[in-house]
This record gives structure tokens, sequence and C-alpha cells, in this order.
């Protein structure tokens, strides 16, 4: 039972986009140089939630923004929006703004 599809779905990112930020930091863990490998790294990755294209900076450090969220429940199996439109855009690669 998944208790919460954006929070998987948000965690699973987040693990992806730390585990690009170990490689960039080339085994120095320190958190000065993750911070730093976070805030450049190299190449877009395709997410759950989104596609993320330098999601952080020195200065903005949420990965996400409003417009990317949406309401739904799971039921019989299958994830059900609260709002039609949201299914309308369900497909659709949403980014930050």
């Amino acid at each position: 039972m998944i208790g919460s599809m954006m929070s998987a779905s948000q965690s699973y990112d987040a693990v992806h986009l730390l585990l690009r930020a170990l490689f960039e930091s080339k085994g120095n863990l320190s958190g000065p140089t993750l911070k730093k490998a976070l805030e450049n790294l190299p190449r877009a990755y395709h997410g759950v939630v989104t596609t993320y294209d330098r999601p952080f900076s020195d200065k903005e450090h949420d990965a996400i923004s409003a417009n990317m969220l949406w309401l739904g429940t799971w039921r019989n199996g299958e994830r059900q929006f609260s709002y039609r439109d949201e299914a309308k855009l369900a497909s659709m690669i949403r980014r930050k703004q």
C-alpha cells in the first residue's frame, strides 16, 4: 500500500539526485563538496516527478515548485486524481518555475 504517492516519488528522485552528486564529488563527501556538486549537476535527470535540469543553485534549494504538485489517491490499484484538470495534465512534464 502506498501511503503518499507524491512523497514516494519525490524521495525516489531525491535519492537519484544525491547519487549523481556523490559521483560528481569523486569521493569527497564533505558538506561543501556535496553542496557544490548538487548545485552543478552536469546533466538533466529524467525523474518520476519531473525532468530536473539544474534543480538547485547557490540561492535556490527547492528542486520542485508548486506547479508540479497534484492531489490524488490510490484506489483499486490505480491512482485517481482529486481534480479532473490534473488528470488531463498528468502526462505533461511539469518543470520548475
